[in-house]
């Protein structure tokens, strides 16, 4: 079976939220003379269900749409495994129909880099006085470099040291409040190159939002996610290499699902994407300039 390879590589974000090198150099505004920083590796990464209804993520556009409203382009908005309303998940709608596809099967080959240390995203927070009730840190998301260790069970071992990737260009979100050890950070870009096959190719994940939950145990979880450009993944859809049967489906139900960008036409140019993660709690050496 050829290799099916999905990398993500967060890129930026708007004027709110600074690059991980800029906060780097800029004047900590929060955390007491005893904060500290906490980091966390990716270690599982999937694309977000919905389940009668209820789907994890965000509310993207600030609108609770319903079926055949208008709002929305008439895609009925989902409700948060909390109650939240107006939670946007389009594309958990189309997983059903390429479950049986060699689309979906990219869940496994993810998680397969995730575990040979190809793709160790870590999320961070920092200027941190009590990691589940503080009214100001910064959390982050970057990358760590090296070989992972894991347990006979294949699963990373917690509190093992890891060293930042400073090549790469992560997002830092300031000013953020910690409640019972959850915290968002908005908005977030996030560029996905994908190489299915043959193909390499890529979409960009728009305006998006990261969540970090911290668990008793040191472990967490979360969620990010944002919108998909549709004429964008048509024509990733249409590159060699692409299973024909994924390029139908998707080209026959995106429209019919998208929730996010009404053009002129009141017609949807994006839909909503969430991927759902757990997380290791490690340590990070800071390399040396």
């Amino acid at each position: 079976m050829r290799r099916l390879f999905l990398p993500l590589l967060l890129v930026g974000c708007t004027d709110a939220a600074p690059s991980a090198d800029d906060s780097a150099t800029k004047v900590a505004t929060c955390g007491g003379d005893s904060a500290k920083s906490l980091h966390w590796v990716i270690d599982s990464l999937y694309f977000a269900r919905v389940e009668d209804g209820v789907s994890d993520g965000f509310d993207l556009d600030g609108l609770t749409s319903t079926a055949a409203g208008s709002d929305g382009c008439g895609r009925a908005d989902f409700t948060g495994p909390d109650g939240r309303e107006g939670i946007d998940n389009a594309f958990g709608e189309v997983i059903p129909a390429l479950e049986n596809t060699e689309f979906v099967a990219a869940e496994a080959l993810i998680n397969d880099t995730i575990r040979t240390g190809e793709l160790m995203l870590l999320v961070s927070m920092a200027d941190v006085d009590d990691p589940m009730d503080d009214d100001c840190v910064e959390l982050s998301i970057g990358r760590a470099t090296g070989e992972p260790m894991l347990g006979t069970d294949g699963t990373f071992l917690a509190g093992q040291t890891m060293t930042r990737d400073d090549s790469f260009s992560g997002v830092t979100f300031a000013d953020l409040s910690v409640e019972a050890g959850s915290v968002q950070g908005r908005p977030l870009t996030t560029t996905i190159p994908v190489q299915v096959l043959n193909a390499a190719l890529e979409f960009t994940v728009l305006d998006g939002a990261l969540r970090l939950d911290q668990h008793g145990d040191g472990f967490a979880s979360g969620v990010f996610g944002g919108g998909i450009d549709i004429a964008t993944v048509l024509a990733v859809a249409q590159e060699e290499g692409i299973e024909q049967e994924v390029g139908d489906i998707l080209e026959s139900v995106l429209y019919l699902v998208a929730d996010l960008a009404p053009g002129p036409d009141g017609e949807c140019e994006q839909l909503s994407m969430t991927f759902e993660y757990t997380a290791t709690p490690v340590y990070l050496f800071e390399s040396e300039e």
